[in-house]
């Protein structure tokens, strides 16, 4: 079969690859793009009727400006932009298999401002009457050389997938700067936009039927399966039937009359039977004359032991010849030679069950420690955004998942935390806003009051090993503490302050804070030491062990 290369990028290049193999396709992925994201400003969200997302790109690179517009309505082109954006908090209201441009045409009541976020590299869309469309680029794609491997591969005939027009330019640039012959590939589009992008020269071009990969791998596999002596594919979208190639126009001419085929040459079977009859009485002659004249009988006698030798040969026996003792019968040699052998077989039998279960074994820890490895990625990726302050999004269903047998209140503490964030940021700014207040200093304070405390204060007796009980430096500790992560030793600061009263509120963020930290702090543990109840991201327990748990004897019962 012909072999189908896949050049779009990364993740999609692996899910297509993946779809093809499971299709029976001999599928190649070379990613000719890396997509990064790009810097962009939201624009504000009140301002912001609806999105237009007509790639996934641009919700897996959109980065924290897309938290703004968590719950509002967006149109999709495509199943996959679809349930990324749905993962991404969007409320997807539409999906098209074709384009934005088919969306915009059937827009729902009140969705005028349109904000779209696409790529670098888009399509111009034409709104309708009294729709405005904000562009914002959230990602690039930067196209890549031609690695060295792919250049051998296309020295040979191939089938391309070619999914947008940028891919389809930049492959043909490729080929042509890399010498590549265009005659013998084939180019399967996953339209007819992408299609024409591609150029002339190739064996065959044809356009999916829809705009999606379950189309345009169907179309691969009819190309790959056509005979290398066909007739070129007819290009969907760019030739209609009876359209002149460029060649000339069709004709409808009978072909030219060829030449008989000569007769057939006529072989009598009379000699041939003459001839084989004569070798077979010769031959007969001869082994009778042998056994006339005794000549065989050296031979003879050694056939069963020469079978017997090479039955043992071809059934992985030992091959050496053992001694026969004197009067021992035929039957009672091949009896113990069985035996033997049998004894052999079941030997080799128990070392490859030995073994196979050895193996059984490795892979199901190795299958453990990548579950493992994965609980123990999502907890940190938690981490992260609770201390960005941004919301879990799809990291809430993989903690109540993985974690929420193991430690449900932990999970169930950091979820709450995420829905009502504290960052260390803001209990540091809050902090410092309120540090007149907490010092002591009160807005009503009297002159002389004011007067009386800054005399009181000029002269302070203490050991050198004490702290200082100023209010200012109590504060200013407290800060140091909170950059440290020692949030309970930042609040007993604050709390010996001699305006703490007041500072309830900010204790009660700080305390929130720290328990939401020794949440994360127990999930991570049990990630890498949870001995039961962990669980895979099908939903089933991790039964082996840690390798960094303590052993069995060891473990508490009571975890």
């Amino acid at each position: 079969m012909i072999p189908i290369i896949v050049i779009r990028p990364q993740p999609g290049c692996d899910a297509t690859v993946a779809a093809a193999w499971a299709q029976a396709l001999d599928a190649r992925g070379f990613p000719l793009f890396i997509v990064k994201p790009v810097a962009w400003e939201p624009p504000p969200a009140e301002s912001v009727d609806a999105l237009l997302i007509g790639s996934a790109n641009a919700l897996r690179h959109g980065g924290p400006g897309l938290a703004a517009y968590n719950g509002k309505p967006a149109y999709a082109v495509g199943a996959a932009t679809a349930e990324a954006g749905r993962i991404a908090g969007l409320d997807i209201v539409a999906t098209s298999n074709g384009s934005l441009q088919a969306v915009l045409d059937d827009l729902r009541t009140g969705h005028r401002r349109l904000l779209r976020l696409a790529g670098r590299e888009r399509v111009e869309l034409s709104p309708p009457p009294g729709v405005t469309i904000v562009e914002r680029t959230v990602y690039a794609s930067k196209p890549q050389p031609l690695p060295g491997a792919l250049r051998n591969l296309l020295a040979k005939p191939a089938v391309v997938l070619l999914h947008s027009a940028e891919a389809a330019r930049h492959f043909a640039y490729l080929c042509e700067r890399g010498g590549v012959t265009r005659a013998h590939l084939s180019l399967a589009a996953i339209g007819p936009r992408v299609a024409e992008a591609a150029g002339q020269g190739w064996r065959a071009v044809a356009a999916a039927a829809s705009p999606d990969d379950a189309a345009l791998l169907a179309l691969a596999r009819e190309m790959c399966q056509e005979p290398a002596g066909s007739v070129e594919m007819a290009r969907q979208g760019l030739m209609q039937d009876g359209a002149q190639t460029s060649e000339g126009p069709a004709t409808d001419a009978p072909p030219p009359p060829q030449a008989p085929p000569p007769p057939p040459v006529r072989r009598s079977g009379r000699g041939a039977l003459t001839a084989a009859l004569l070798a077979f009485l010769l031959g007969g002659g001869v082994a009778g004359w042998l056994v006339w004249h005794g000549e065989l009988d050296d031979i003879l006698p050694d056939r069963g032991r020469d079978r017997v030798a090479a039955s043992q040969d071809e059934g992985g026996f030992a091959t050496e010849p053992t001694a026969q003792p004197q009067g021992a019968s035929s039957d009672a040699i091949d009896s113990d030679q069985v035996a033997v052998g049998l004894g052999t077989v079941e030997a080799r039998l128990a070392m490859l069950e030995d073994r196979f279960a050895r193996i059984g074994l490795q892979a199901d820890a190795a299958g453990a420690n990548a579950s493992r490895a994965e609980a123990l990625l999502i907890a940190l990726a938690a981490r992260r955004r609770l201390e960005r302050g941004e919301p879990l999004g799809y990291l809430e269903d993989q903690l109540k998942l993985r974690f929420g047998g193991a430690q449900p209140q932990a999970v169930q503490t950091i979820i709450a935390a995420a829905r009502q964030p504290v960052t260390l940021s803001m209990l540091s700014s809050q902090l410092a806003a309120a540090a007149p207040t907490l010092a002591g200093t009160r807005q009503n304070e009297s002159n002389w009051n004011k007067i009386s405390r800054e005399f009181s204060s000029l002269f302070v007796v203490r050991r050198t090993s004490s702290s200082s009980k100023k209010p200012l430096d109590r504060i200013e500790r407290a800060q140091v503490l909170l950059k440290a992560g020692r949030i309970e030793d930042a609040i007993a600061e604050v709390e010996r302050l001699p305006g703490a009263q007041d500072a309830q509120e900010w204790i009660a963020l700080a305390r929130r804070y720290h328990t939401a930290q020794r949440a994360l702090d127990v999930i991570e543990t049990a990630a890498m030491l949870q001995p039961r109840q962990l669980r895979d991201e099908t939903g089933n327990e991790v039964k082996k062990p840690s390798p960094l748990a303590p052993p069995a004897e060891e473990v508490d019962p009571r975890a």
